[in-house]
This record gives structure tokens, sequence and C-alpha cells, in this order.
């Protein structure tokens, strides 16, 4: 079969592909030949029976081998060898009768026929031909008679029966000669392919155990990254990096561990050393070379660094060392494995060391971090319990989620008549969205009426910003004010018993001047007139801060009481702008009155007055010459808005917000209005807030300021404060 498939190389390829199909085609042209053949033969019964025969066992063995639907390939090794069989009966039935040679010559076609049909899948077939032929010409020799010569036909068919037995047993020997290279090339592949597989099973098996190996690291890797992120303890963390670093390189190779860390701007070691002999500074250089190119290090022999000599004298000769990186920046130290063993580490332990040391970088910083977040809490917890004012903290709800000692003790004490976490929400709701903080007017804890024995809180709220993902905060701070409210008390009875002391003397003295200045103590000269002038008005100044004190001692004492009643806010406004135009006409100003008919308020007529008579005389001395001050006023909803405006030289933006502080003077006002003590405007907030109404100030540096009041109409009588 293999020389069959052999010779079938050689032939051209188209009619490689087509052979089944041609000879489908032009068999049946010899096969009718040899069956034309046969008949003409005058052959025995005997033999002609055998043909029969012959024919009828290989359809049989045919259909046996491909005709039934159970039939494969395994049958047609046994149906090859009947079939030998099948030709070596006949070739006994035709040696057993003999014929002439003419007459055996198509029977002698016929096997040999079939023998080269199926000498591709038997060689055996071939040599019942190449026996066939020369025994029968021997068998016909010997029973030849005489010496008759050959007939030539005879000689043909004798010739041709040796050359078909001849040829048979040549092909027989070249197919299995070419079996034979065959199978010896066979062989050589095979075992060419058996080498390859076995070198292949080497490489596999040796990238098996590596493979295993690795893992063993791996497993080891992740076990130590499971220890180290255990725990949020940053002595903890250390220990268990040198434990794992062991475990992850194995305890025989691994003769010291060094992990060195910048803490608090110095340098700790922290190391393992299995006999205790290596010493932290002998990996020194090689730690700060590795931070200084911050790549990881591997020596294979310390004997051949000249810096690491002490090591080599004491038999550690690999190094290891990675750089260890915690958090952004440069790293901030290193990681160092020794050993005893000549070249015990490789570049891919490098790589696994790395990415251990980055894990244990990202462990430190945890850990560092919780230690700092303990430190942070540990003293938060020891402010918030050990200063003296209160904390309460309110979250969207109005509910309390924390609030320190202070704080939680006046939130038990509330009664229905101090309900301190109502007053607390009432204070958080009054916040706006800019979140600038607000302040409450002052909580008593205690008897109001007690002056000794209570507690004065200044409540002030303020937002507290979260992240975006959750709600901001409300912080209430209860600040304890009854010492300050103590020394204001002190101060205002001080201020107050001075100011009497001071008015008596000040009113006898300011009317003997007058009375020498009307010439009775008799004449003056102008220069002496002058003088007493000057004195007579300084003393007219001096009367009027001591009268701003009493009165600002009066409104924060709550002793001076408003006495509100209808009355029109128009006739008063009027009479005061014609009082003071006067003053303004000397000091070339304009002073305009564009007050519209009011509706009637309820107002305490001498106090509005004050207001306004302030408000106009801050003005003129904030208007250079040639200015002009307006007073206006309408009605909004139920409350009348008044108006004084000036084109003076304005108030900073930076100072708007304390220009109703008590004492307290405008810097770029001080050369302009004189000596005074800031107590004015003060004065007129504390009136327009008795009426239940509000002032404010809107001003423009180099273009004026216009102060604002509001007062309720008289039909929404329950916001004037009597």
């Amino acid at each position: 079969m293999i020389a069959g498939e052999t010779l079938t190389r050689q032939l051209p390829y188209w009619l490689v592909e087509r052979r089944e199909h041609l000879t489908h085609l032009f068999a049946p042209v010899p096969a009718l030949a040899l069956v034309l053949w046969l008949s003409l033969a005058a052959l025995p019964d005997t033999l002609w029976m055998a043909l029969i025969g012959y024919a009828a066992v290989h359809l049989f063995l045919f259909w046996m081998a491909y005709g039934r639907p159970t039939g494969n390939a395994a049958r047609l090794p046994h149906a090859d060898w009947a079939s030998i069989l099948v030709d070596a009966a006949l070739s006994i039935v035709v040696i057993s009768n003999p014929t002439s040679l003419l007459h055996f010559l198509p029977v002698y076609v016929l096997i040999a026929w079939r023998a080269v049909a199926g000498y591709r899948r038997n060689q055996a077939t071939t040599m019942i031909v190449f026996v066939l032929g020369p025994i029968f010409l021997f068998q016909s020799l010997l029973n030849r008679t005489g010496n008759t010569a050959l007939t030539p036909g005879e000689q043909w068919g004798a010739a041709s029966i040796l050359a078909g037995s001849l040829g048979c047993g040549i092909v027989a020997v070249l197919a299995s000669a070419r079996q034979q290279a065959s199978i010896h090339q066979l062989r050589s592949e095979l075992q060419r392919e058996r080498n390859t597989r076995e070198a292949r099973v080497e490489e596999l098996e040796h990238l098996a155990n590596e493979l295993r190996m690795r893992m063993r690291e791996r497993h080891a890797l992740e076990e130590g990254l499971r220890a180290i992120t255990s725990t949020l303890s940053l002595d903890d963390v250390l220990e268990q990096i040198l434990d794992s670093t062991v475990q992850t390189f194995g305890g025989e190779r691994t003769h010291a561990v060094v992990l060195t860390l910048k803490t608090d701007g110095s340098w700790n070691n922290r190391m393992y050393a299995r006999d205790g002999q290596l010493q932290a500074q002998w990996v020194e250089p090689i730690i700060r070379r590795v931070m200084r190119d911050q790549t990881p290090a591997v020596i294979a022999d310390s004997a051949l660094d000249p810096d690491l000599g002490e090591m080599s004298k004491i038999g550690l000769r690999s190094i290891i060392c990675v750089p260890l990186f915690v958090g952004d920046g440069p790293p901030r130290g290193a990681l160092t494995v020794v050993s005893a063993t000549f070249a015990a580490f490789s570049s891919s332990d490098a790589r696994h060391l790395s990415a251990f040391a980055a894990q244990a970088g990202i462990a430190i910083g945890n850990a560092e971090l919780h230690s700092q977040l303990r430190r942070q809490q540990h003293l938060l917890q020891a402010v918030l319990r050990d200063i003296n004012d209160g904390l309460v903290v309110l979250d969207t709800e109005n509910n309390v989620v924390l609030a320190n000692p202070v704080g939680q003790a006046l939130l038990d004490d509330q009664t229905a008549s101090q309900p301190w976490l109502e007053r607390m929400r009432e204070l958080a709701s009054r916040l706006s969205d800019d979140g600038r903080p607000v302040a409450s007017p002052e909580w008593i804890v205690g008897d109001p009426e007690c002056e000794e024995g209570c507690i004065v809180y200044q409540a002030v709220a303020s937002r507290v910003r979260m992240n975006d993902d959750l709600p901001n905060l409300t912080a209430i701070v209860l600040h304890d004010i009854t010492d300050h409210k103590a020394e204001e008390r002190a101060r205002m009875d001080f201020i107050s018993m001075v100011s009497h002391e001071l008015r008596n003397p000040l009113h006898t003295l300011n009317g003997f001047v007058k009375l020498v200045l009307q010439g009775r103590a008799g004449p003056l000269t102008a220069l002496q007139k002058d003088f007493l002038s000057m004195a007579d008005e300084q003393i007219e100044q001096l009367s009027g801060r001591v009268s701003e004190l009493l009165e600002y001692n009066r409104f924060k004492a709550g002793r001076l009481a408003l006495h509100p009643d209808v009355g029109d806010l128009s006739l008063l406004i009027a009479g005061t702008v014609s009082r003071l135009s006067l003053q303004a006409e000397q000091q070339q100003l304009s002073l305009v009155n564009e007050t519209p008919h009011l509706p009637l308020c309820r107002f305490d007529n001498q106090r509005i007055g004050q207001v306004l008579t302030n408000l106009i005389e801050n003005a003129m001395k904030a208007t250079p010459a040639g200015g002009t001050i307006k007073i206006s006023a309408d009605v909004h909803d139920q409350e009348v808005w008044v108006r004084v405006s000036d084109t003076g030289i304005g108030i900073p933006s930076s100072e708007l917000g304390k220009i109703f502080q008590r004492f307290y003077q405008v810097a770029k006002h001080r050369r302009a209005q004189g000596t005074h003590m800031g107590l004015g405007l003060a004065i007129c907030q504390q009136i327009v807030e008795g009426h239940g109404g509000r002032i404010w100030v809107e001003s423009e540096e180099g273009v004026g300021t216009t102060f604002t009041f509001t007062l309720p109409l008289a039909v929404d009588e329950n916001h004037i404060a009597g």
C-alpha cells in the first residue's frame, strides 16, 4: 500500500485527482476483453467450475468488505487474506488440471490482474502470481512428450507468463523496499517527534515547576498582604511586613530583612536577622542608592561592591533592595532582603518584592492616617470635653447629632419656660444660604430677675459644610458671657456714676460762662469774649458726650422707656429739617426735604426726632461744602421707610458692617466729623429697633451714603415695643 501510494505521488496532480474516475471509466474494457478471452479458451469443466466459484467467492468478499451497512475498514485485512487464499486455491486447481499454455494464459492474467489490484493493501497477493507462472511452466514441460518444439504462440505465452511472474516479483521486491524505506522514514519521524515531545514535556514540567513556585510565592505574597492590611496599628504593620517578607522568600535563603522608614523627620530601621550578626548601618549604602535612583537593586555578590565590604566579611553575599513609597512623592524608605547564598535573588524576585513593597507602602500610609485620625479624634474629644463653651450640632432635621458636656447639660436642664432646644432650632432656621454666622440675644439660664447666680450665654449658629455627598450641619456655640455681662454692668454703673458726677459741675460751669458772655459780670474785651465763646462751645460738646453716655447706658440697661403715640411722621421730618436748615446753610450745604404726606404711625416723637437729628448732623459732617443732603420717605407694605442721603465722602465697604457698633468711628470720617464717641448710630439703632423697625446703611466711596430706617404703620401696633 505504501509503495502504491509512493508511485502515485509521482503522477501529475490532475491525473492523481481523477485516477478513481478514470479507473471506473475504463475498467469495463479490459474486463470484457478478459471475459471474451476466457470464453474462447478450451478449459476443463473442473476449471470452469473453479472459475465460477472463484468469482462468486470474490463477490461475496467484496460485499462483506464494502457492501454491508455495518462494514468498516477493520474487515479489509481479513478480506484481503481471504482473497489470497482463494487465489491460492484457484492456482492449485489450475495446476491440478493441466491444460495448454495458451488456454492457461487468460486464467493467469485473471489472477495477475486481481493481484495487481490488491497489492497496495497486501503485497502477498503478488507472490501467488510470482510462484504460479514458473510452476505451471515447469509442469507443462514435464507433461510434454517427445521433443516437440513450442509453437510461436506457446513461446509468446510462456514468455508472457515468465515476464508476468518476474514483473510481479520485481514489483513485490520494489514495493517491499519502498515500504521498508517508508517505514524507516516513519520511524525516524516518529523518533524525532518523540524527542520533540519529550523536550516539550520537559519544558512543560519546568514551566509547571516554575509556575508552582510562583504560585507558592504569590500565595505567600497574598498571605503577607492580608496580614499587613489586617491591622491599622503602625507598629503591627511594620512587624507584619518583616514576617511576610521572610515567608515570601522562604527562610532557607533569607538571612535578614531590613525595613527602613522615615517618620517624623527621623530614620527608623526595623530588622529581622536569623543569627543576629547583621547591623542595619551595613546596608545603608545600598538603601541610599536605591532611594536616590528610585529603582530596585539586585546584588549577586556583596564582595564585588566596595560599599558592602562589612557584609561580605560575615558571609552575607546576595542583596535585593526596593524603594518604599508611602503616598505620593519620593520614596520614604526601602525594603532590603539579605541572603548568604550567592546570586540568591533574580529580577523576578525584584518584581515580586517591588509589588509587595507597593502594597506595604499603602498599608503604612493607612496605618499612619489611622494614627493621625486617632490623635485628632482624641484632641477633638479633649477640646470638646474641657472647653467652657457649649457646643450642639444639629442635622438638617434639627435633631441633635453631637453635644459636648456643657451643651448636653443645657439640653438636660431645659424647661417649658426655657426650651433651649427649640431656641437652638429657631436660631438654626435663621441661617442664610451664604452660611454667615447668626448670633442670638442673651440666653439666661436660671432666674432672669436674679443678677447673681445666673449663667448668661450668647449662642452663635454657623453652617458646617460636609462633602458633596453629605448634607450640611449646623453648629451652635454657647459662649458663656456671664463674667462679661457682670463687667459690662459694672462699667455701665461706673460710666453712669461718672456721667452724673460730671453733669452737675458742667451745668454750673456752662451757666457761669454764659452769664459772663452776656456781660453780667462786667464788660469783656473782644479777645476775652472769643476765649469764653470757645470755652462755652467745648462745654456744650462735653455736655453732649455725657448725655450720650447716659442715654446709651439707659438703653443697654433697659431703663430708657419709649412712649410711642399716633403721630404724623411727615410733620416731625419737616420740623427737624427746618430746625437744621440754618446750620446747613452755614456749612454751605443744601438740605432738601422730599418727604410726601405719610400715613399715621405710632412712634416716640422725641426719640425718632433724635434719630433724624443724629443722621442729618452726621450727613452734614461727612459732606463737603456745596453738597446736598436729601430726606425722603415712602410706604412699603406695613412699614414707612425713611431715608437720609448725602453726597459726601462715603463709607468703605469693609466698614459698613461695623458702623452701628458702639464706640466705632470710620477712619475717613474722624477728621471730617471731629472728635466724638461713636455712640450716635448705636443709640439710633436701639431706638429704631425699640419701635420694631430696622436700620441699615448703603454707601459708595466718593459718591455718598444713604441711611434708611423703618417704622411700622399705626394699624400694626403689635410690632411696637413699649
